[in-house]
């Protein structure tokens, strides 16, 4: 089914849907001081950073870059760090018998996705409609990262795997092919590769564990094309208009599915989409899965610049 809606959200709202990767991220971090801060004798040397996440959040979701900026993001992420060893000398394990040390390690791989993450976004900032060129090589390896940060953060929950032969009873299997007309490229504005990750981590989400994801992407005949499929909950027949409304979750999931997002995903793709010119495309079927489509035709300036092979 072809979205054609006229969507109404606020300047907020958008200002939440353009940020909402790091505010995603932020909400991860959150978590994860949570987690210590319930199982640990110290809680007190946990709420101060609590506090600062929140505080982080705000300041993203309100552009503000006097809080919001590198030399801040990087003395948050220090201090954390420095909490963090400070507790493992006073309390190595925590109640729940899981080890301090092990979320060093955690925080480690959500400072290196979240690195990445400002990048873009500050980028954005100063050229916000930009298209941007990757290799096809690149551009896998930085989603094969992702996958692992996803799977890393599970906790033993589930693997995400690449080779139907290796998967077992709880693993994700994922298919991600590329292709383009182009030499080794693809270009695309920053905010739809934001996009392909919300989409394939929502893909994720509401696909139980040895489910499957299959990506795609394609670059040819003046057109950027991408589809994300799983093996997934689905969703109502009656609700697949109304999904990409902001903060409206599907009735079969949302008391099923923890998140930690607010249920606008969907919201900044088919925005995003219509932003550039776009089509979107979601096809569902109730316990068998979803398939989202995106089209966005490529500038002619890009096409112009490629040699077409």
């Amino acid at each position: 089914m072809e979205i054609k809606k006229d969507l109404n959200v606020t300047d907020n709202q958008l200002n939440e849907l353009e940020m909402h990767s790091v505010i995603n991220i932020l909400s991860v971090i959150s978590s994860q001081l949570h987690l210590i801060q319930f199982e640990t004798d110290h809680p007190d040397l946990i709420s101060p950073l609590i506090d600062q996440t929140l505080k982080l959040a705000d300041a993203a979701r309100e552009k503000d870059q006097s809080i919001f900026n590198e030399e801040t993001i990087t003395a948050f992420q220090k201090e954390i760090l420095g909490v963090i060893g400070k507790l493992d000398e006073l309390q190595s394990e925590l109640n729940d018998g899981s080890s301090v040390s092990e979320f060093h390690s955690i925080f480690n791989d959500i400072f290196k996705v979240f690195d990445d993450r400002l990048e873009e976004i500050f980028h954005r900032w100063n050229h916000p409609n930009r298209w941007e060129s990757f290799l096809i090589h690149d551009f896998k390896k930085e989603f094969q990262k992702f996958f692992y940060t996803l799977e890393k953060n599970s906790r033993g929950r589930y693997r995400i795997i690449y080779n139907i032969a290796e998967q077992e009873e709880k693993d994700y299997l994922v298919q991600f092919e590329i292709n383009s007309d182009y030499k080794d490229t693809i270009h695309l504005p920053l905010l739809l590769k934001d996009i392909i990750r919300d989409l394939v981590s929502n893909a994720r989400k509401y696909t139980l564990p040895g489910g499957n994801i299959n990506i795609g992407i394609t670059q040819k005949d003046e057109m950027f094309k991408f589809v994300v499929q799983d093996s997934g909950y689905g969703i109502p027949e009656e609700e697949i208009s109304k999904i990409i409304e902001f903060g409206y979750r599907a009735s079969n999931v949302k008391d099923k599915v923890r998140t930690m997002g607010g249920g606008f995903g969907l919201t900044k793709a088919y925005h995003i989409t219509q932003k550039f010119g776009g089509h979107f495309w979601i096809d569902s079927k109730l316990d068998e899965g979803t398939k989202i489509t995106i089209e966005i035709p490529i500038p002619k300036q890009i096409l112009e610049n490629e040699i077409h092979v």
